[in-house]
């Protein structure tokens, strides 16, 4: 049994999220936690158990990410992407232009990605190599 100290992870009830989330111990008086802050909302305050756990040594422990798996997974959808739509003109990225699924463009951080799909009313998803962001256009 892991041993709860300042510094490590517990899960909580947030008071400010309302969801039982991941939390760092920033309080403890004896072996009773005392004072969390959320790591999503980044609030302090005092601990309480996540529903259905009455002692947080008791708690399920946090899941390990699987490292790198998202990362491939965007990667091929951008190739098999850019694969799909070769033929159309490369235009650069301005929050001023307007920009369709399907178009291809090159931003000047992000370099090459392609429009994946319109999110009302400016907003545009754009698959690049490494990432998936939400960019702004004309419309």
């Amino acid at each position: 049994m892991e041993t709860l100290t300042a510094g490590k992870e517990v899960i909580s009830y947030c008071t400010k999220c309302k969801m039982d989330l991941m939390h760092v111990i920033i309080a403890m008086k004896g072996d009773r936690v005392m004072k969390v802050k959320c790591k999503t909302c980044k609030a302090d305050h005092a601990y309480k158990a996540a529903k259905g756990v009455t002692d947080p040594k008791k708690a399920p422990k946090p899941r390990a990410k699987k490292a790198g798996t998202a990362k491939v997974a965007v990667e091929e959808e951008w190739a098999r992407l850019m694969r799909e739509n070769s033929g159309k003109p490369i235009k650069d990225y301005g929050s001023d232009l307007s920009f369709a699924n399907g178009d291809r463009l090159k931003h000047p951080v992000f370099g090459e990605g392609i429009v994946t799909r319109q999110i009302y009313p400016r907003k545009m998803e754009i698959c690049f190599s490494m990432d998936l962001k939400v960019l702004i256009h004309a419309g």
